[in-house]
């Protein structure tokens, strides 16, 4: 399958500057994958590891304090490639909503709330196509049909909807003009267990019913169980594992990931869980050799020396281990 983001080294810091000290945050610390047109690549991790700052860099949103050190993000649009770490501004607002989408964390963030949804909608349309008025009222109306979302929330205020109202209306925004990537940034986060179904089912039948590419942001291994066909683990701003989600979930082998999916309920399985001990580490001041080992119940000697490289172990998986390279 045709290779449509490619993701070369890529190193983005927070320069933090407080009391006249300044502090580097190393949010993204030399990430390299791959996704290919069509499939739906998971991005998994606690808290803190890196995976929000790494959407953001791929959605060519890199403001003060955060800052492009170096790599690239490569899209290759119906043969035509973009760096879209070094365009300018003018053929970012281009690319952006037609090409490639954003569903940020709080659907709030996105949502005028001063502005019906559907105004919110029609001013979207307007600055991305030459529709008329009411060609873009006919659309906006057909889309939510298509998608199973009743008209009345068009005359609403963002403010009354309820949560997972608003981040259907939020995901139906990002997905009106049918963009070939979509940027998903923990789409479930704050939501139910009925409403979180819900909204992983519009996310399937929209990548589905327009062939996109999507990429997903998410803690929960569950969602990433239903959603994902190929998973990469991050940690301390780099990742540890990448596999089909069908690989890694019968058989992980960074320890890290084996915590990760040992810390899920299993349906009939009334053992306790465990939760991976310690905290991750701060961004600012990491620990010398591999990230993980202070938190590791198998670490050794080599672990705390030296810091593991993401090497290839199969043709379609890679980890960063010490006791796998061993």
């Amino acid at each position: 399958m045709r290779e449509i983001v490619t993701v070369e080294n890529l190193k983005a810091y927070y320069f933090i500057r407080f009391m006249g000290n300044q502090t580097t945050v190393r949010a993204v610390n030399g990430v390299d994958f791959k996704v290919c047109e069509g499939e739906i690549y998971g991005i998994a991790g606690e808290s803190g590891c890196g995976k929000s700052t790494l959407l953001k860099v791929l959605f060519g949103y890199t403001k003060p304090p955060l800052r492009l050190v170096d790599g690239s993000v490569i899209y290759d649009f119906d043969s035509q490639k973009l760096n879209i770490t070094a365009v300018n501004h003018q053929l970012l607002r281009r690319v952006r909503w037609k090409y490639i989408s954003y569903v940020p964390q709080g659907s709030m963030n996105v949502l005028n709330p001063v502005r019906k949804v559907r105004k919110i909608f029609m001013d979207v349309l307007a600055e991305h196509t030459d529709m008329s008025k009411e060609e873009a009222f006919y659309e906006v109306e057909k889309y939510f049909e298509a998608l199973g979302l009743p008209l009345r929330v068009l005359d609403s205020f963002p403010h009354q909807l309820s949560g997972g109202m608003r981040q259907r209306v939020t995901i139906a925004l990002a997905t009106i003009l049918k963009p070939k990537v979509i940027l998903a940034d923990e789409p479930t986060t704050a939501l139910d267990v009925v409403v979180q179904r819900g909204v992983i089912q519009l996310l399937k039948d929209i990548h589905d019913e327009q062939k996109c590419t999507l990429i997903i942001v998410t803690h929960d291994m569950g969602v990433h169980a239903h959603l994902s066909s190929r998973i990469c683990v991050m940690y301390a701003g780099k990742i540890v594992e990448e596999a089909p989600s069908n690989k890694m979930f019968k058989d992980p082998l960074h320890p890290y990931t084996k915590l990760l999916i040992n810390s899920l309920p299993s349906l009939g399985d009334r053992r306790r869980r465990e939760g991976i001990p310690g905290a991750p580490p701060s961004l600012s001041n990491l620990p010398p050799g591999c990230p993980f080992h202070p938190r590791c119940p198998s670490a050794r000697s080599v672990c705390m020396e030296r810091e593991p490289a993401l090497v290839t172990v199969e043709r379609d998986r890679r980890v960063a281990c010490w006791m796998v390279e061993g």
